[in-house]
């Protein structure tokens, strides 16, 4: 049986101080933030959370009647977790589903690969939605108020944490 000497203990902790500091600081690192955004100038780009969530888990339609396009990454990723748990209050798999349903009478929402190809969907549909990582947003893009609050505000919404 090994025995440990009362001097080695100090360094003992501050191997699993910083190990556990190495496993806090990877969490943060895989933090994410999400934005909802649009093209430059295409509509306003502000929206209550109430409004945005019934539109896009029920009526697919904007309040004003026309019709509601997403595009989004993989449901199941750690950004559109995000969107569906705390914008949709939905699990990733039945955020899946309602999309699925959704799509079955017209495309509401387009699942693409990354934030790359979510812009070249955005650029052929002015009309569309989309979410993105906060990191990825360039200036082709208006970035949405949620609740009157910008992705990087206090209490935003999408925000990870």
């Amino acid at each position: 049986m090994t025995t440990f000497k009362r001097e080695s203990l100090p360094g003992l902790r501050s191997v699993l101080l910083m190990c556990v500091a190495l496993l806090a600081g990877r969490e943060l690192a895989s933090a994410r933030d999400v934005a909802l955004v649009t093209l430059k100038n295409s509509r306003p780009a502000a929206a209550k959370s109430a409004d945005l969530s019934k539109a896009i888990k029920t009526t697919h339609k904007w309040p004003d009647g026309r019709d509601l396009i997403v595009v989004l990454t993989e449901p199941s990723s750690p950004e559109m977790r995000i969107v569906s748990e705390k914008l949709l209050s939905l699990s990733s798999a039945e955020f899946r589903q309602s999309i699925d349903a959704a799509n079955r009478n017209r495309v509401v929402f387009f699942v693409v690969a990354n934030n790359d190809e979510v812009f070249k969907t955005l650029n052929a549909n002015p009309s569309a939605i989309a979410f993105v990582d906060v990191y990825s947003i360039n200036g082709t893009v208006d970035v949405w108020r949620i609740d009157g609050k910008l992705p990087f505000d206090p209490a935003y919404l999408l925000h990870s944490q």
